[in-house]
């Protein structure tokens, strides 16, 4: 379903627990919809009580507290809208952009909210892996009839670059290169805060105790924890700091991050350990504006060597226009000024930023 606000001042008439209160009030706009589909979408931060988000399904309401669902994700486990859903997903494909293509890569820029490949948790939902194959597409088979031609991943709400396979053969050679830490992935966001220095952080992340959507940093091996390195650094623009349509008080902070290791939610999590949260990343910490309805965090450049040639590649994609419109500064200039030697220059000095364990 759609990313516009779908209910909005839905008034409690009566103190009760946030989830009964949700599953009554959808039970009679969206028959089916199911009490865990709730407490998903609740924990995933896509609740609001009183424009501030509410991350727990037991949370108490009082009279006349304001309860605003941000995005349509609450679904029936038992009935489908798949009028809407198609609709949903043309809107999707058409914004997918190939950067390049030959016989064995396909390099695409992916929207924010289309999921890459299916999951248990998201039945029903049309996936970048259903885009390929109604392309008519070759695709390896590596990883399955689900996971078609998929070697890495972006989250739902990250847009960015992202390459797919074509063959076994480059399927294979390209899982090699992102487990041995050879290509390189360099992601631009908007944050709350800016960096109090460029830093690398080194700090495993494994389960969250808490919350089952999340992941958390935990000493080495509790909590199933991995080894995750990212480094971050602050990124000034003078056309985006001294813009007079967005003054720099106002001007969310723009932070490139680079990726040596692969964890779920990684950048998210590192950045929350240093108290710094991406814009609209309600699940890990963000608390700023209701109206702001993704994470603001985009793939930027992926380098790799070519699956077949050994030839090193580099591809970016280029900001999509609601980073510019938050920043105040019109797309094409934000592109032009945020270049891809520009955002890799910043990291050039990285043995020379603190590093935190």
């Amino acid at each position: 379903m759609s990313d516009e606000i779908l209910f909005q001042k839905i008034v409690c008439n009566d103190a009760q627990r946030l989830d009964s209160f949700l599953a009554r009030f959808l039970g009679e706009v969206l028959p089916g919809a199911s009490r865990s589909g709730i407490a998903t979408a609740i924990k995933a931060g896509l609740v609001s009580v009183n424009k501030k988000a509410v991350l727990k399904p037991s949370h108490k309401l009082k009279i006349n507290d304001e309860v605003l669902v941000k995005k349509s994700r609450i679904s029936s486990e038992n009935s489908r809208i798949p009028n809407e859903n198609s609709r949903i997903s043309n809107e999707l494909f058409e914004k997918i952009k190939i950067i390049y293509e030959d016989d064995d890569i396909l390099v695409i820029s992916k929207p924010s909210g289309l999921v890459v490949h299916e999951a248990s948790s998201l039945k029903g939902e049309s996936t970048l892996v259903d885009f390929l194959k109604q392309s008519n597409r070759q695709l390896a088979t590596l990883g399955g009839e689900f996971r078609a031609g998929i070697v890495h991943r972006l989250d739902r709400y990250t847009s960015g670059v992202m390459v797919v396979a074509k063959s076994d053969f480059a399927s294979a050679e390209l899982s090699s290169q992102l487990q041995q830490k050879t290509a390189s992935r360099i992601y631009i966001a908007l944050c709350d805060l800016p960096l109090k220095q460029n830093c690398v952080v080194e700090r495993a992340i494994g389960r969250c105790e808490n919350n089952r959507l999340k992941k958390a940093v935990y000493p080495l091996g509790k909590n199933g924890a991995k080894y995750a390195k990212s480094a971050f650094c602050n990124i000034f623009l003078d056309e985006v700091q001294n813009s007079q349509n967005s003054p720099k008080k106002n001007t969310p902070n723009i932070i490139a991050a680079k990726l040596f290791t692969g964890r779920t939610h990684q950048i998210r999590v590192h950045l929350s350990s240093i108290n710094r949260h991406i814009l609209g990343d309600v699940l890990y910490g963000f608390k700023g504006s209701c109206d702001i309805i993704r994470v603001f965090l985009h793939g930027y450049i992926l380098e790799l060597k070519h699956p077949r040639t050994g030839q090193m590649m580099s591809f970016c994609a280029p900001l999509e226009d609601d980073f510019a419109a938050l920043t105040g500064v019109d797309t094409r200039t934000l592109n032009e000024k945020l270049t891809k030697n520009f955002v890799l220059s910043c990291f050039e000095p990285i043995n020379q930023w603190l590093c935190l364990s």
